[in-house]
């Protein structure tokens, strides 16, 4: 439920932003009516029985039914949007709607060899499985187009060995459980794993109350081993990303790990997959890491929050299991570490280790409840210097928004540019009321007070600031295709634009 929760929440985001910008350049009918729609389903599956999981199966059959349509609804508008902006071609065309430049690898059709970007310069590419991926860079806000070409080779600098992972700024190692024993960043010098990290804890979960509502904290005193070894294997080494496989036995499940590291990149991703088949068990993959912090940050909603890495006080072991959204950290004065997740809301940080609930078996209400396929990406993210500085929210927010690619030609635009890395753009939506206006949402992501100027390609007539409900109007000075705000800690935006 969660899954669909969050795939949903970001399928809405693009096909608003390209429904927008599709309906601002193209003249789209943007289908104002079964969007509306599609978000209720999701607010409704977001009632505290139905999300969290302690409902009966039949909810969760009507909620994974709803999260389908949502998602369908939502994918059928970005196709019909992006097919007005491209034109018939052989070339392929990537959309980023996230507000920064992005490298992403993007799978080419099989009879694509190679690909030239918008300056006719190839770029680079390598073969997976047969089929051949091209590391591309895509505007903030926009698209570029690759043409088919000649293949561009280059220098590996990232490779896979049966226990490692390895490019030029991490050295990844594994044990025969096919954990990591050591992540040593190459760029500070120094060792971050201050344990096993990727390790998996599994717990008799039987709550005193409520089965499926709850974890009692007497959790931690029923471990159950978990000492099975895992097999690997090498799936690919360079030049652009290197990954291996792990398969493992879970007490009584079986888990395959897709394990990965691309070339210029402090994220490793770990893609899972678990046949989850126990009762009254409880599932944490831990983070230990060398940094000495009394607190850690969690992601909320439009920010984030610091909370007690201890349980000094009474209050404080009470709060052992807290929410996140994309992500949570730990960190010094010059480095620090994060756990990414694509959908799972729940960890606990205990002195240096950062703990992910990954999967929980309740017998009540549901006897059933979460058995079977279980598949959800996490990652892990180093970097050196401080929390202002790092790019931990743009890394949790690329691994829950993939960029999008279809056949066609569209040239190379970008919509929108910030000039602050701290300034987010959380949505570009058509208007509620049906005008032709264009609504952009953007927050402050890093707590600091900011100037920062919005730049944009669209044909606007004029800019006003408005409440989240779009309504009020402060006008706002626009020119030269630019408006200059002013960000508090912490603050949501909305502008609503006005197309000439």
């Amino acid at each position: 439920t969660k899954k669909g929760n969050r795939k949903s929440e970001f399928t809405l985001r693009e096909a608003e932003m390209w429904g927008a910008a599709s309906k601002a350049l193209k003249g789209f009918k943007y289908p104002l009516e079964a969007i509306d729609e599609a978000w209720k389903g999701v607010l409704l599956n977001q009632f505290h029985d139905i999300i969290p999981g302690s409902s009966i199966n039949r909810v969760y059959e009507e909620a994974e039914a709803l999260y389908g349509n949502v998602i369908k609804t939502a994918k059928e508008t970005i196709c019909n949007a992006v097919s007005e902006i491209t034109e018939n071609s052989k070339a392929v065309t990537v959309f980023n709607s996230l507000s920064w430049e992005r490298a992403e690898l993007i799978e080419l059709p099989i009879d694509m060899e190679g690909a030239l970007d918008s300056k006719g310069d190839p770029v680079p590419v390598q073969v997976i499985d047969g089929k051949p991926f091209a590391e591309v860079k895509v505007p903030s806000c926009g698209w570029i187009t690759l043409k088919p070409g000649e293949s561009r080779s280059i220098a590996s600098s990232v490779g896979a060995g049966e226990r490692l992972l390895e490019n030029e700024l991490l050295k990844i190692e594994f044990n025969d459980k096919g954990e990591i024993t050591s992540i040593f960043d190459k760029e500070a010098n120094r060792e971050i794993a201050a344990g096993e990290c990727n390790s998996f804890h599994m717990y008799k979960d039987i709550p005193t109350v409520y089965d499926a509502w709850d974890i009692d904290s007497m959790y931690r005193l029923s471990p159950i081993e978990l000492n099975e070894k895992a097999t690997f294997k090498i799936l690919c080494s360079g030049p652009l990303v290197a990954k291996i496989q792990i398969n493992r036995k879970l007490n009584q499940s079986f888990m395959t790990q897709e394990i990965s590291l691309r070339r210029g990149s402090r994220r490793v991703e770990f893609k899972t997959s678990i046949d989850w088949q126990e009762s009254h068990k409880l599932l944490k993959v831990a983070f230990p890491v060398n940094v000495h912090s009394n607190e850690a940050v969690h992601e909320i909603q439009f920010g984030h929050i610091k909370r007690p890495n201890h349980r000094s006080r009474k209050y404080d072991d009470d709060r052992f299991e807290v929410c996140n959204h994309k992500w949570t950290a730990l960190m010094e004065g010059n480095c620090g570490f994060a756990v990414l997740n694509d959908c799972k809301y729940g960890v606990n940080v205990s002195g240096n280790s950062i703990n992910l609930t990954l999967l929980k078996s309740p017998m009540a209400p549901d006897m059933t409840a979460d058995r079977g396929l279980q598949e959800f990406t996490y990652g892990f993210y180093a970097w050196n210097g401080s929390f202002a500085d790092c790019n931990v929210i743009r890394e949790a927010y690329e691994l829950n928004s993939p960029v999008y690619s279809t056949l066609g030609d569209a040239g190379e635009k970008s919509l929108f540019v910030l000039d602050k890395d701290n300034i987010v753009i959380e949505a570009v939506k058509p208007a509620e009321d049906g005008s032709d206006d264009i609504v952009v949402r953007m927050y402050e992501t890093k707590r600091m007070t900011v100037n920062c100027a919005l730049s944009t390609t669209l044909p606007v007539a004029g800019a006003a600031l408005n409440d989240m409900q779009e309504t009020g109007g402060t006008g706002l000075v626009y020119g030269n295709g630019r408006i200059n705000l002013s960000f508090r800690p912490f603050e949501i935006k909305t502008l609503r634009l006005k197309l000439g």
